[in-house]
């Protein structure tokens, strides 16, 4: 039977590792804890659980710390994990049904919690974290796993609650521009620098890298759908929106499929319309179908998707669109929608419009 190592690279984490060691703990047959200039209780946590600790100079490279971790694992088979994650779900099943089947790497599905505009929302992810002895990581931060073996995506899933009241901002930007020195022309780095600019609110600065990271993407790449909308966001932060109008007609057919691209599209044409409302009233037609194709489509579990765009938010919004304009029954048709599925703002639109 193949054998399995946990692996991680840790600092400062008491408040969240023993929830993530607690639910991997018996999945695997060694655990390897690199920890890299801990200050409280994280390393004794990591020991109480039988995990093999080392410390690790941190060199402001995340690759360099993950295989050093990689080098101190003696399994077949490696499972990726940073602390503020958790296994959930029949994660052993999943994990031995991959290891047991396949030779490659293997893509779990990640859970965030994070806060926007303070509503707590979810986003899903699939992320490289299983992979055979030998695979190594490169880059200095976001890192990605070097290797020939195709990637799959795994039953696995886990949660993330490190994004949530938490800016990383400030320790990722600096190894992200230091990343672009030596690959100034990576639309992958450029992306992530133009989110770590969004997240502090610089948009003028977050859309110049965007700008650049677009223009570079060939469109195969995994991250392609999530950078056209996120930068959208960033267009309607910015106030271009004309810009935005260009891309929404230029990815239209690519990313027809993809319910967060019709839900910022639903939002963007909301801000173009009040721009000048007498020539541009009749692409209210427009949001209405930007979000009807988003409950068609469903949820996805791909492109790193907002839980929500393709049910409840979507459902929603409609209700907000059916109602400003007088609509009152459909209004209520999508606030019940969105509030069986578990959206609070909508029942309480609802519990208004019933009164």
């Amino acid at each position: 039977m193949p054998t399995v190592s946990l692996t991680m690279i840790v600092k400062n984490e008491e408040k969240y590792l023993a929830r993530c060691l607690q639910s991997v703990v018996n999945l695997v047959d060694e655990m390897i804890v690199v920890d890299t200039g801990s200050t409280d209780q994280t390393k004794f946590i990591a020991e109480q659980f039988g995990a093999k600790v080392y410390d690790y100079h941190w060199d402001n490279h995340f690759a360099n710390a993950r295989n050093f971790a990689l080098q101190k694992a003696s399994s077949d088979w490696n499972l990726v994990l940073d602390a503020d994650e958790y296994l959930v779900g029949d994660a052993e099943k999943c994990l031995r049904s991959f290891i047991e089947t396949k030779r490659a790497i293997g893509r779990v599905l990640i859970v965030s919690k994070y806060l926007d505009n303070g509503e707590v929302k979810y986003s899903r992810q699939l992320a490289s974290r299983l992979f055979p002895k030998g695979a190594y990581y490169k880059g200095r931060i976001h890192e990605q796993i070097a290797s020939d073996l195709p990637h799959f995506a795994t039953s696995i899933e886990l949660h993330h609650s490190g994004y949530y009241e938490t800016d990383k901002t400030d320790r990722n930007l600096p190894l992200l521009l230091l990343e672009l020195e030596d690959q100034p022309d990576n639309p992958y780095i450029l992306y992530h620098i133009a989110i770590n600019k969004k997240n502090k609110k610089n948009y003028s600065a977050a859309d110049q890298y965007f700008e650049r990271a677009y223009s570079l993407l060939t469109g195969k790449e995994g991250y392609a759908p999530v950078l056209v909308v996120d930068y959208l966001y960033n267009i309607m932060a910015n106030g271009n929106l004309d810009k935005g109008i260009t891309i929404i007609d230029k990815e239209k057919e690519r990313l027809t499929d993809f319910p967060d691209f019709h839900f910022v599209k639903g939002l963007f044409f909301m801000d173009y319309i009040q721009k000048d409302l007498e020539n541009r009233l009749h692409m209210i037609d427009w949001i209405e179908q930007s979000y009807l194709t988003c409950i068609e489509l469903g949820e996805s579990n791909h492109n790193d998707s907002v839980v929500g765009v393709g049910s409840f938010l979507a459902a929603y919004n409609l209700g907000v669109l059916y109602e400003l304009f007088g609509i009152i029954d459909s209004a209520k048709h999508y606030y019940r929608e969105s509030s069986n599925l578990g959206y609070q703002p909508a029942a309480d639109r609802l519990n208004q419009l019933l009164m």
